[in-house]
């Protein structure tokens, strides 16, 4: 499972033709644009539907409302949020979490998957300690829902992911902000098969 979210620095524009050009290879697309307004969302979804992007894939944050006028594939939460609170539910309802203890209580509040991490060093968590492979591991065992790595994530490192029990990787700036986000987000999906060919 390849999970591909926006960085929030890019241009509206920018984030627009990369995700038009990656979609066909991600299993996800996470609309996370902290800075834009309800209206600026709405028009990135519009913007997508007219270049043939499935709205199955479409994941947004924070936008419950949107997620259900537009019948998007879900809603991604902080792990501050109390899924439990959303009673009429989009499709999917995943949830950021930073240990088993906060997986356990998501899973509780009906999560349908978590994002772990981070796991490896990122730029974008600079100075903080990543909480590494073990922990990911722990973490997996803990519930029964998928679990996605997410920090720091390369092709190279997708197969110890999925080994330590994840059901799929969620990826950033190493798709989005690559030189060549195209031939990035093959790599990344070249390795998520090549570890299911081995399984």
């Amino acid at each position: 499972m390849l999970h591909v979210i926006s960085t929030g620095f890019q241009s509206f524009q920018t984030w627009l033709d990369i995700t038009i050009k990656i979609h066909p290879y991600a299993d996800y697309l996470h609309i996370r644009e902290k800075s834009w307004g309800d209206e600026k969302v709405i028009e990135a979804i519009k913007q997508l539907k007219q270049a043939n992007v499935p709205v199955y894939k479409i994941i947004v944050n924070n936008r419950y409302n949107i997620t259900q006028d537009y019948r998007l594939a879900g809603l991604h939460l902080p792990e501050s949020a109390d899924l439990s609170e959303i009673t009429v539910s989009p499709a999917l309802k995943g949830s950021s979490i930073h240990s088993q203890e906060m997986a356990r209580k998501k899973a509780k509040e009906g999560a349908d998957y978590l994002f772990f991490g981070h796991v490896f060093e990122t730029n974008s968590k600079w100075g903080v300690p990543a909480r590494g492979t073990e922990e990911l591991k722990q973490t997996t065992e803990a519930v029964s829902i998928p679990v996605i790595a997410i920090g720091g994530i390369t092709p190279a490192r997708v197969i110890t992911c999925l080994r330590q029990g994840a059901e799929g990787v969620a990826v950033m700036s190493g798709i989005y902000e690559a030189s060549d986000p195209v031939a990035a987000i093959q790599s990344f999906r070249f390795a998520l098969k090549e570890e299911a060919t081995h399984e």
